[in-house]
């Protein structure tokens, strides 16, 4: 380092005594470091309470709740179709009517006449129409569950995130402040050194180079740990921390803990339970359903409608009286291919009572046939939507399926590999714990120069650095995949 320890060993000695106010304080992995493995969810309390605050004000949480309330009102409203209709009708009427009195004169008269009862229409048959849209619509109850706690665990997801990048970065800037006390303490004494010509400009220079790449560090995660503040109080949706009723634990566990699933597990479980692809399940059965009810088209549909009730009519200077009438309806509609053929029969009764016309009907049926050629082209449109329809569904499927065992693998491999970078950094941590005592210890001997110990603080405070942002990275591939397999994996 351009001097020689034994030729200065008078000078050396010299300078401890003007600087034997400044003590290295003690490298110690547990108290200058302060950086190890974030704990799991389920044992923080913080992080729990941070979760339920953000889900019961989360707007898009709470969208996807309504909607699972508005699928259900529709099932309700599908299933109505299986029982009849019922409407109680009451009417009156009041007019005149001109009546012959001989050769080519009339006289008005006035009459008035009322109707009351009850009316039903109820479907007998309709093939697969009532019960496949019944069933339809139960399948967008389950896609909206499916959104619901997809909604959730993005939000959960977000939170974890935030939480884990502040807990780290919290801890890290801990151990770097240290680090830099440290580094700030050898720098004094590497000052005093060179005022006592006992080292060069050079070394001088090499150590502000040391001390400035550390305060460069300090600096930094200072700046994230405060954005990471405030990304987390965003995505809760506080005003500040001090609102979340728990208290941040500086407690961890001093290593990274491996998941108790390998990756076989991981894919199977992304069948299973991952959101993505059950929701592109329930796509393709939906369009399967669509295709079925429109097929069910092509199936006869009969209902049967009734009347029961009160009618009359009589003139104004006669007294009203009403009588028993009814009446059944009974239709058929059939789409054939494009065409729609329709008929009815028509069958009414009324007892006898006081008719003011001779040519009221009291008991009447009647037919109606109609057949409407090519009314009905959107039967074609709604096959081929159907068809094209399901294969994209079927396709969509398969590609989410695919792309989300590929995502699990991918998040597999940066947490194995963050794993294994996390144990190597923090090997490293300890190797360089105790070359720095060592250093320490020889540096009071004299028999290490101070710039070399403050070069072997900023490799620790680099070393500190780097384990703390493999560490976010492992909890952040542990995050995604519990994410996207809904299991808890620690």
């Amino acid at each position: 380092m351009g001097y020689k320890l034994k030729d200065i060993k008078i000078v050396r000695k010299m300078i401890s005594l003007l600087i034997c106010g400044f003590f290295l304080l003690p490298f110690s992995f547990e108290t200058v470091t302060g950086v190890s493995s974030v704990s799991n969810a389920a044992n923080d309390e913080f992080l729990n309470q941070c979760m339920k605050i953000a889900e019961f004000r989360d707007r898009r949480v709470l969208v996807a709740a309504e909607q699972i309330k508005l699928a259900e009102m529709r099932v309700i409203r599908s299933g109505r179709s299986f029982f009849p209709f019922i409407m109680l009708q009451h009417r009156t009427s009041k007019g005149k009517t001109k009546l012959s009195t001989g050769g080519s004169s009339y006289d008005d008269e006035e009459y008035n006449s009322e109707d009351y009862g009850i009316r039903a229409v109820q479907t007998v048959y309709e093939g697969y129409r009532t019960k496949g849209t019944y069933r339809y619509e139960t399948m967008m109850v389950d896609a909206a569950r499916f959104n619901y706690t997809k909604t959730r665990e993005e939000l959960f997801t977000r939170i974890k995130l935030a939480y884990y990048e502040y807990l780290t970065l919290k801890q890290e800037y801990k151990a770097l402040s240290k680090a830099f006390e440290i580094v700030d303490n050898l720098m004094t004494k590497v000052r005093n050194e060179f005022k006592a010509r006992a080292i060069s400009d050079l070394d001088l220079t090499e150590a502000e180079n040391f001390k400035d790449k550390v305060e460069d560090m300090l600096s930094a995660s200072r700046i994230n740990l405060d954005f990471s503040v405030k990304k987390l109080i965003e995505t809760v949706g506080v005003n500040t921390l001090d609102d979340i009723n728990a208290v941040v634990s500086d407690e961890l566990t001093d290593d990274v803990t491996e998941i108790t699933f390998t990756l076989q597990d991981l894919l199977s479980f992304v069948l299973t339970n991952n959101l993505d692809v059950q929701t592109a399940k329930v796509q393709a059965l939906m369009a399967d359903m669509r295709i079925k009810i429109n097929r069910s088209k092509v199936i006869p549909k009969f209902y049967v409608e009734g009347f029961y009730g009160k009618s009359g009519e009589a003139f104004t200077t006669e007294p009203l009286e009403l009588t028993t009438a009814w009446s059944i309806i009974g239709r058929m509609s059939w789409s054939l291919w494009g065409s729609s053929l329709e008929v009815s029969y028509d069958n009414e009764r009324t007892d006898p009572s006081t008719i003011i016309d001779a040519s009221k009907r009291i008991d009447t049926s009647s037919w109606d046939v109609r057949l409407s050629l090519l009314d009905d082209i959107t039967y074609f449109v709604d096959a081929k939507e159907g068809a094209v329809g399901l294969n994209q569904s079927n396709a969509d499927y398969m590609d989410t399926l695919k792309t989300r065992r590929l995502e699990v693998e991918k998040a597999y491999n940066d947490y194995l590999n963050s794993l294994n970078s996390a144990r190597t950094f923090r090997k490293e941590i300890k190797l360089r714990e105790r070359k720095l005592e060592l250093m320490r210890k020889r540096n009071d001997l004299y028999e290490v120069p101070t710039v070399s110990l403050m070069e072997e603080s900023w490799k620790y405070a680099e070393a500190i650095s780097s384990y703390s942002r493999v560490t976010y990275q492992n909890h952040a591939s542990v995050t995604e995949m519990e994410r996207m397999t809904l299991m808890p994996l620690r």
